[in-house]
């Protein structure tokens, strides 16, 4: 705890709720949640955290994530200072892992540079859409993706080319526990009125598809093979249905809404029904995209 508290001094905080840094608005303590500033600052807390046994993940924007009530029992680590910058040079983008994806997107449509107008309108981070391989509307992270940073559990660095990484749907490829620090994307040269066009259209269709507007974790299962998610959840009847505050969305039935107090438990109870009653009328267990940390 001293150690933590000398890296980062009031930037580490001892059973902070994670309630408030996500976008679910759920979930229990962290042992503590700290902020980085630094590639040095965040390998610092890694080894720290290492030599008092307890694990550390980063926490992206909060999105993508259940955290469960009883809290995470490890160091929460939200990346920021020079980890969270976007910077250009020509058509490379070099992001920090913390960085906010949205802001990517808007930049890199301001300046005519194509390859990530997918992406409008998905919450996150940067790194989190690398470590999940985000995709949408036919493009994904790593159609972009050169080179990543990486911090890994012991504390070193590795710097990987994406050819090295396999990605597949929804999972990064990354080496288990290892943290973006930086990545490198290639980006085309476009007109950016066209570029601005583009972005704006698929930002239009989420927003009218999807309940940008309310307390989700974005989409809660993976598309199965050949088939959608959302499709199947609706098409079992399930779009409204309820645990409490925690609501299947009407406007999009793979997000789940928090509509106010939902806790970590009834969320996880009406994914289990949601994907009990798929698999019952349909013959499909939907897999979870949402991560679950932390004491179910």
């Amino acid at each position: 705890m001293q150690a933590l508290r000398h890296i980062l001094g009031g930037r580490a905080r001892f059973g902070e709720p994670l309630a408030g840094h996500t976008t679910w608005g759920i979930g229990g303590p962290a042992w503590c949640h700290g902020r980085a500033h630094s590639a040095a600052e965040a390998k610092a807390v890694v080894r720290a955290a290492a030599k008092a046994g307890v694990p550390v993940k980063a926490l992206g924007r909060g999105s993508n994530l259940l955290v469960a009530d009883g809290g995470f029992a490890g160091v929460m680590l939200s990346l920021k200072g020079e980890l969270a910058r976007v910077e250009i040079e020509g058509q490379t983008m070099r992001a920090g892992g913390g960085a906010h994806l949205p802001a990517a997107v808007k930049l890199a449509a301001r300046l005519g540079l194509s390859g990530l107008e997918w992406a409008a309108g998905i919450p996150g981070s940067v790194g989190g859409a690398i470590a999940m391989n985000a995709g949408a509307s036919g493009g994904q992270i790593s159609d972009v993706l050169a080179e990543v940073d990486l911090l890994l559990p012991d504390a070193s660095r590795q710097t990987l080319p994406a050819a090295a990484l396999k990605p597949a749907y929804r999972r990064g490829g990354l080496p288990a526990g290892a943290l973006v620090l930086m990545a490198t994307l290639r980006l085309g040269a476009g007109d950016p009125q066209a570029v601005a066009a583009r972005t704006r259209a698929v930002l239009e269709r989420r927003r009218a598809s999807q309940p940008l507007d309310r307390r989700t974790a974005g989409s809660v299962f993976k598309n199965p093979p050949g088939d959608h998610a959302g499709r199947l959840i609706e098409a079992a009847g399930l779009k409204g249905h309820s645990v409490g505050p925690a609501v299947v969305s009407p406007r999009h039935a793979n997000f789940i809404e928090n509509q106010g107090g939902a806790s970590a438990a009834q969320v996880l109870q009406l994914m289990d029904q949601v994907r009990h009653k798929v698999r019952e009328r349909f013959g499909v267990d939907l897999e979870p995209e949402v991560e679950v940390v932390g004491h179910v």
